[in-house]
């Protein structure tokens, strides 16, 4: 008789953990609707390196080498652009983000120098100094966000506006992306090799008046007010996905091609080989629109360039509302538009912009 209690004890066990793991994996769908293509006639992108929308639905394309902002109306019509190359004011070295902020200006950073402001329609306004900050970002009128190198690793700061750190958030440390070997001279050398699948990232993006940070090993995203202040986390409860046989064998010869192309030491690929770890990152990319966070999780199969993106999508407050996939990940989401960036084999890149509903 207690065999049968036992019995039964595991078997109601198992169907309670079953129906936990189905609550977890709530499924939506992401229904798209009319769309538009910018960039094959006329107006030729050189690299998209961000994409923003202000609340007029009007949407903002950062050309990163050609040092410009181009703005289009909602139906995609070219209203105005603005930027140059240069040291001067409203002028771009490196251009890397762009983004709408809640006092209606245009944001601009440059991957080290300096963060830019502009009015919609194209009128410089100031820019904010904070260099030696890596990949910087807008987070609110005197918050800031970058990267700094450790002796070590790299660190996440914020930072305010005269470039003094306000708090620091996650580190990595350079042993989980290069390896240290000596050249032909004796000289210690740095070799990298870190795929966004399983090298450690810093994740940052921003929308009107929250932005997202976090780190890509790490289910764990803070969503900051524009004060800088934790508004919410954004968390799940899941286990890293392992790499496939398969998917080892891939990065395998990947850092073969590459070190056999930049001429490196056989010693340097099997130290490279060995930091790549079993499992993989959650995410690799986080976008906000005005009521959402979109995480993109990495594909189930990597060796396939088709292979599906599956997204989790919550509320701002941290509410998991469930999960889909899409064939690609957007450069910018909207409250009703997403932003995808189309690369050609004759080398034309389209910004395609496409309504959706989340079901």
């Amino acid at each position: 008789m207690r065999k049968i209690h036992i019995k039964l004890l595991f078997y109601f066990s198992l169907v309670f953990l079953v129906c936990i793991g189905l609550a977890q994996e709530k499924h939506i769908s992401i229904q798209f609707g009319p769309s538009l293509e910018i960039g094959r006639e006329e107006l030729f992108f050189g690299v998209i390196a961000g994409v923003c929308e202000d609340d007029r639905g009007d949407f903002y394309v950062l050309d990163r080498v050609e040092h410009k902002v181009y703005k289009f109306s909602p139906d995609g019509k070219l209203l105005l652009k603005f930027g140059n190359r240069g040291e001067g004011p409203g002028d771009f070295r490196s251009p890397n983000r762009i983004a709408y902020t809640a006092e209606k200006n245009i944001i601009v950073s440059d991957d080290m120098y300096f963060i830019s402001f502009f009015q919609t329609d194209g009128n410089f306004i100031k820019r904010i100094e904070i260099n030696g900050r890596l990949a910087p970002g807008y987070i609110g009128e005197d918050r800031f966000y970058g990267w700094v190198w450790l002796p070590d690793g790299q660190q996440q700061v914020m930072v305010d506006g005269k470039n003094e750190e306000v708090r620091t958030f996650h580190t990595i440390t350079r042993d989980s992306f290069s390896v240290s070997a000596p050249d032909s001279s004796g000289r210690q050398v740095m070799f990298n090799y870190g795929k966004d699948e399983f090298a450690p990232s810093f994740i940052f993006t921003h929308n009107n008046n929250y932005s997202a940070l976090g780190i890509s090993q790490e289910y764990d995203i803070l969503i900051l007010n524009d004060q800088g202040t934790i508004h919410s986390r954004i968390q799940r409860d899941l286990k890293p996905d392992k790499f496939s046989k398969k998917e080892k064998e891939y990065f395998s010869e990947d850092l073969k091609a590459l070190a056999k192309k930049r001429g490196w030491p056989d010693k340097v690929v099997k130290d490279l080989e060995k930091i790549i770890p079993d499992e993989k990152n959650y995410f690799n990319l986080v976008l906000l629109s005005e009521d959402n966070v979109f995480v993109f999780r990495i594909p189930d199969d990597i060796t396939k360039e088709d292979a599906p993106v599956p997204v989790d999508v919550f509320t701002l407050q941290g509410t998991f509302l469930g999960s889909t996939a899409l064939e690609d990940a957007p450069i910018h989401i909207s409250i009703k538009n997403m932003y995808f960036i189309q690369s050609e084999a004759d080398g034309t890149v389209c910004l395609v912009k496409k309504q959706y509903e989340i079901k």
